[in-house]
């Protein structure tokens, strides 16, 4: 009859609490830290007549270089889960020569002059599905986006645009537009 080592299993069972206890230690510096957000973000317009609402989740405000600004804000609680079955809209409002202080973007400024500014409506949850409908913005003496404050990563500010949509070429007012955002990159 073959003899039993009777230390293996406890050999065992020690050498896996110890492998498992350095590759936690050597992966503790890897780890990812999550961005705590500061402020709560908002924005809110009237777009055609009807109160248009971000909630924190639902706006993304990025400075990808230095002199370009970027936010994107959808329907409030369209970032939920489970998803809404509403369909979510979206505004995005893309600007360059930002630098980072308070600055006015007048009607000159608008199309191809530095900032764009989209809207989808009824935003299909399809890859690569079509909207309901999608605006982009016209030339027009109304059309402004002003940022009013800079504090750090967090910016508010007002808007004002005429759009149409890009099919049917029918048109669009947002007013009363009003936001809080947060940078929230590492």
């Amino acid at each position: 009859m073959k003899r039993v080592n009777s230390f293996q299993p406890k050999r065992a069972g020690i050498w896996m609490i110890l492998r498992g206890s350095l590759a936690a230690a050597f992966a503790l510096p890897f780890v990812v830290p999550m961005v705590q957000a500061a402020t709560p973000q908002n924005l809110s317009a009237v777009i055609d007549g009807r109160k248009f609402e971000s909630d924190d989740d639902g706006i993304l405000y990025l400075m990808p270089t230095k002199s370009k600004l970027n936010l994107i804000a959808g329907t409030k609680g369209g970032s939920a889960y489970p998803p809404p079955k509403a369909l979510s809209d979206k505004l995005s409002i893309m600007c360059s020569n930002f630098d980072n202080k308070p600055r006015k973007y007048a009607a000159k400024d608008f199309g191809s002059h530095g900032c764009e500014v989209k809207f989808i409506k009824g935003e299909s949850r399809k890859p690569f599905g079509d909207p309901v409908a999608e605006y982009k913005v016209v030339d027009s003496a109304s059309n402004a986006f002003e940022i009013t404050s800079v504090k750090g990563k967090v910016i508010e500010g007002k808007f004002s645009f005429e759009m149409v949509d890009i099919k049917s070429k029918a048109k669009l007012k947002i007013t009363d537009g009003v936001f809080k955002a947060e940078d929230r990159q590492q």
